[in-house]
C-alpha cells in the first residue's frame, strides 16, 4: 500500500490514497476516536467497531460509506502512545509517516479528487480562525436542524455538527448538503467564504 503525503501549508497535510478501501481501513480507529457518537476518546478494537457499526447500519459497510478523513495532529497521541495497540498494518505505515511532521498540523486523507473540498473546508474550519468566525457569523439565522440530525444519526459527535454543516454545505456527499431550499441563501454565502479562503489550496488531485 502506498500513502503520498503533500504538505500543502507547514501546518496542513494532505494523504493520498489509491483506494477508498485502503483509504476507510487506515483511518477508521483515528477517526473514529476523534469524533464519532459512540467511540469518541475510547480505547477500541476494529472488531468492536465493526460489531457496533453492523448492529446500527444493518451491515458493516465503513470502508464504502467513507471517502474522505480529516483529524489534528492530536488525534494520533494514543496511537503513538500505545494505548491502541497491537496496531494494523495499515496504521503503522500512516504514523510512521506522520512520524517527523512539526505540530501541530492538520491532516486531510482521501482517494478521490472530488472529496478534496469537503476535506479542505474542515480543515480551514479548524486552522484558520478568521474563516472559522465567518462561516460561524453567516450561519447564524439560519436553521440547519435538519442537516445536523442526518449527521447526527450517522454518528457524528455533537461536538463536530458545526464544521460538518459547513463542510457539507459547502461540498456536498450524496443527499447530504443538497436537500432544504431554504438554506441556499446560507450555501451560497458559505461557498463565498470558502472560495477566498481556498485561493491558492489545491481542489484536485
Amino acid at each position: 500500500m502506498k500513502i503520498t503525503k503533500t504538505a500543502i501549508r507547514d501546518d496542513l497535510i494532505l494523504l493520498r490514497f489509491q483506494t477508498q478501501y485502503q483509504l476507510a481501513s487506515t483511518f477508521l480507529r483515528v477517526q473514529e476516536h476523534h469524533e464519532s457518537s459512540a467511540f469518541k476518546r475510547r480505547i477500541f478494537s476494529l472488531e468492536e467497531y465493526m460489531d457496533w457499526y453492523a448492529a446500527r447500519f444493518g451491515a458493516f459497510t465503513y470502508y464504502e460509506d467513507w471517502s474522505g478523513f480529516n483529524v489534528p495532529s492530536s488525534a494520533f497521541d494514543p496511537f503513538y502512545d500505545g494505548r491502541f495497540d497491537p496496531l494494523s498494518r495499515k496504521e503503522r505505515l500512516l504514523l510512521d509517516v506522520l512520524r517527523d511532521q512539526r505540530r501541530p498540523y492538520y491532516v486531510i486523507a482521501v482517494a478521490a479528487a472530488v472529496d478534496l473540498r469537503h476535506e479542505i473546508a474542515h480543515a480551514l474550519d479548524f486552522t484558520v480562525p478568521e474563516y472559522r468566525r465567518a462561516i460561524r457569523r453567516a450561519m447564524r439565522g439560519f436553521d440547519t436542524s435538519s442537516l445536523r440530525r442526518q449527521l447526527s444519526k450517522l454518528g457524528y459527535h455533537r461536538s463536530v455538527l458545526s464544521t460538518e454543516v459547513q463542510a457539507y454545505l459547502i461540498a456536498p456527499a450524496g443527499t447530504l448538503g443538497r436537500s432544504g431550499r431554504a438554506l441556499d441563501p446560507l450555501r451560497k454565502k458559505l461557498r463565498a467564504i470558502f472560495r477566498t479562503h481556498a485561493a491558492g489550496l489545491p481542489l484536485s488531485v
